[in-house]
């Protein structure tokens, strides 16, 4: 059985040969072994940190896009939410708050109010057809609606939570480039409203699609922007406040620097928060453990990373999206302790039937199927390892 979509290894590989690299040279420009890099190209190894994969996108002059971005997205089984990334691109394409709507908004404010809280929720709940289908409209609407001037504090200030939304619903596609750009409008649509709590959470969102590009000092550089921008004083300013400062602890992090002192301000912000989930980010102390185990992975500590999601009660994190970033991060840690597969099978597993597309088109979770595939191949056995590849496109059809 060999797999019919590249995996980010066959990539490295095709790239480095392009370039004219060898094994050594590549390997040595990244800062791994040679050993490890050979592994990694022939999917006996998965790739496990992000700091590994902007080490060898960087040795190899490309973006971490072109590592992990949309060459992922042919999926037989997830046709309907993929397709709507051509319509998103055109509408953030089609717009600007500087040059006029245009088109007319075809809705009335309220619609478009009520539509702009009802996607973000849906992305919560992993809604992502349902998503896909309804943001172009939304997003070319708002827009309009602000140009034209109906309504328009409240059209920007629906542009940031419906741009907040497109940022995240790309990223978790694959689609890092153009999750840049939406963030990037909901940044211009802040900056016109001149609020800093709006201004904290577009700078929030922009840090995410950075994140999601391998642009981390930048990235950083946003995040303690957003965090400078507030002092705490109300539960939605404690919320975005403690969601950068986390943000920065997990780019510190990446960038090789210590984490710990974000950490604990972030955990010190969450003591003051309820839950009003702001803007739709979910801060809560459950929210700062979950970043913990992302943390301590760019770590490469496994084991802390194992120890603290046993915290984490899965019934505690109310949104589903976060549910299954969870669940596969779990997975992750329990993957690079090695003599789990079967556990690390029922996490994804798990998390595909919580959020199926964004499982699927997770990398960390396309690495872990593509090297425990490999494994698998001489068992009799992984029936249910081999039906989460094949919903994943990782086998070719029999």
């Amino acid at each position: 059985m060999d797999n019919d979509l590249p995996n980010i290894g066959q990539e490295i590989r095709r790239l480095r040969k392009w370039r004219g690299m060898t094994l050594e040279a590549l390997a040595g420009q990244a800062g791994i072994t040679k050993g490890y890099l050979s592994k990694i190209e022939n999917g006996n190894a998965a790739l496990d940190r992000r700091s590994t994969i902007k080490a060898i996108a960087d040795a190899l002059r490309v973006s971490m896009a072109d590592l992990v971005g949309d060459q992922f997205l042919i999926e037989r089984s997830d046709g309907d939410v993929l397709g709507s990334i051509p319509d998103i691109r055109l509408a953030l394409l089609s717009t600007d708050l500087l040059s006029g709507p245009p088109v007319p908004a075809h809705r009335p404010m309220e619609a478009l109010l009520t539509e702009t809280q009802q996607l973000a929720e849906w992305r919560q709940m992993c809604k992502d057809a349902e998503v896909g289908r309804a943001l172009p409209g939304l997003l070319s609407d708002l827009h309009a609606a602000a140009a034209e001037g109906q309504s328009k504090q409240d059209a920007l200030r629906s542009i940031v939570q419906a741009t907040h939304t497109s940022t995240l619903f790309l990223k978790s596609l694959g689609a890092v480039d153009l999750a840049w750009v939406a963030a990037d409008r909901g940044h211009q649509a802040a900056v016109m409203l001149d609020d800093p709590l709006f201004i904290a959470a577009s700078e929030f969102a922009r840090s995410q699609a950075l994140i999601g590009l391998g642009a981390y000092e930048r990235a950083d550089k946003l995040a303690q922007h957003a965090a400078e921008l507030l002092t705490p004083k109300t539960e939605a300013d404690f919320e975005i406040y403690g969601t950068s400062v986390i943000t920065t602890a997990f780019t510190a992090q990446v960038r090789g620097d210590d984490p710990e002192e974000a950490i604990r301000e972030a955990q010190s912000a969450a003591e003051r928060t309820t839950g009003t989930n702001a803007f739709w980010m979910n801060f809560s102390k459950t929210n700062v453990n979950q970043w913990r185990i992302s943390i301590a992975l760019e770590a490469d500590d496994p084991i802390k990373a194992a120890e603290v999601a046993e915290q984490v009660r899965l019934e505690d994190i109310p949104a589903q999206s976060r549910k299954v970033a969870f669940l596969i991060d779990h997975a992750r840690a329990l993957h690079a302790l090695r003599g789990r597969d079967a556990d690390v099978v029922k996490l994804l597993q798990k998390a595909e039937k919580l959020g199926p597309t964004r499982t699927r088109k997770s990398v960390w979770a396309r690495e872990i199927v593509s090297e425990m595939l490999l494994r698998a191949r001489r068992d009799a056995g992984g029936r249910e390892l081999r039906g989460l590849a094949d919903r994943m496109g990782m086998l070719s059809a029999i």
